[in-house]
């Protein structure tokens, strides 16, 4: 287990960086894949109003952003990014409070890595906002169990050549972590009733990812509730965990500390924690307009990286 801790200008290490000149792929988004064939689990039809984009650079209009978000989701999709021979493959969770999806920097931006060091992704559009006759996260959860379910089918049919199914991981910022912690302890069953061949697969992650989690321990200042603390069901078949976050989030570091501290306590599957001094809240990958460049906390896609390839995902490069 691999705990990385920034404070102030020190930055104590495991020495994990990558080389500078990372294997980079071209990748092709294909056409949204709608997630169910026909109206979800647990949708009320016409009670979430219509799906809309925004941008979240001010006084850019939608037409030129490049850092979109994405509203009102009753139509969840999977959109593949594959890379030629690639035999992982990862679903990405944006974040955006299970208001919103945070589509470009949580999202095209991380699929874009991810193909960077040969790593197919599955964009996952997941329905937002919250549904308020089901419980807390109910509908990402379907959602996320039935996106894990798919990709495991499609390596199994071939339309993912090369793809491993026992090599899916899942990806998540901020409420997208929360999903992908969710999704890490809620897999023995589906949270819906069966659908095709696809919900006979299995849902577990081989690994996740959480990038600054947000209410996913019921410890203070976070406090949150046991319907939404994933950490509470942390069991020694987690599967192994990436976590990252800064001093500064204001929706607190406690999220990623306490979260590992469960994995430890429950003897899980060796696990990262890499905590930075600052960052805020919502940088992605350090991309996007406005975002600041150059903090330390930028350089979590490469020591995630070699997360990945510890775990035999990625090749040593």
């Amino acid at each position: 287990v691999c705990v990385c801790v920034c404070v102030c200008v020190l930055c104590v290490v495991c020495v994990y960086m990558l080389p500078v000149a990372l294997a980079t792929v071209a990748f092709t988004a294909h056409a949204p894949i709608p997630l169910w064939p026909g109206v979800p689990p647990g949708e009320r039809t016409g009670a979430t109003g219509h799906e809309t984009e925004g941008c979240e650079t001010p006084g850019v209009p939608v037409a030129r952003c490049v850092d979109r978000s994405i509203s009102n989701v009753t139509v969840p999709t999977l959109t593949p990014y594959l890379v030629a021979g690639a035999t992982s493959a990862v679903v990405i969770a944006p974040g955006g409070a299970y208001k919103f999806l945070s589509w470009d920097r949580e999202g095209t931006d991380i699929a874009a890595w991810l193909n960077s060091v040969g790593v197919s992704a599955f964009l996952l559009r997941y329905r937002v906002p919250g549904r308020a006759w089901l419980p807390f996260g109910s509908a990402p959860l379907m959602d996320a169990q039935r996106a894990v379910g798919l990709v495991r089918k499609w390596a199994a049919d071939g339309r993912a050549p090369g793809l491993n199914g026992s090599r899916v991981g899942v990806i998540g910022f901020s409420a997208g972590a929360h999903l992908a912690g969710h999704l890490s302890v809620a897999w023995r069953s589906r949270s819906y009733p069966r659908v095709d061949e696809a919900d006979d697969r299995p849902c577990r992650p081989d690994f996740v990812l959480m990038i600054y989690p947000w209410e996913s321990v019921t410890e203070p200042p976070v406090s949150a509730g046991p319907d939404a603390a994933s950490a509470l069901n942390v069991t020694s078949r987690n599967p192994p965990t990436f976590l990252t976050q800064t001093e500064d989030d204001a929706a607190h570091v406690e999220n990623s500390l306490y979260f590992y501290l469960a994995l430890k306590k429950a003897g899980a599957a060796p696990s990262e924690l890499h905590v930075y001094p600052e960052g805020g809240h919502g940088y992605g990958r350090c991309t996007k307009p406005t975002v600041p460049k150059g903090l330390a906390v930028c350089s979590w896609p490469h020591r995630a990286a070699r997360f990945l390839q510890t775990l035999g995902v990625l090749p040593l490069l």
